[in-house]
């Protein structure tokens, strides 16, 4: 017979299935995005020169589409760690 002070045992943070790794994903985006602009700077440059607004280019506009990328899925895999880690068991349990 258990000890009546005890708790009995609940698999409360095995309820909910795990997330997915999100460092995979954000290594992927994120890698993949450079990848595509670094090889669009150097074989497209004609491309990534033509003017869009002004003096603001299309290789502008494409270095700040990767950076706001970047800060979102950073922003994401902050917030996806975070997470993880509320569902994580503590030492008292």
């Amino acid at each position: 017979m258990a000890h009546p002070h005890t708790r009995p045992h609940t698999p409360r943070f095995r309820e909910r299935p795990r997330p997915l790794r999100p460092g995979r994903s954000f290594a992927l985006v994120n890698g993949v995005t450079f990848v595509v602009h670094l090889l669009l700077a150097c074989a497209a440059k004609d491309l990534m020169a033509t003017p869009v607004v002004g003096q603001v280019s299309l290789g502008v506009v494409a270095l700040l589409a990767q950076g706001s990328l970047l800060l979102w899925t950073a922003a994401r895999y902050d917030r996806a760690a975070h997470e993880e880690a509320a569902y994580a068991p503590t030492e008292d349990d």
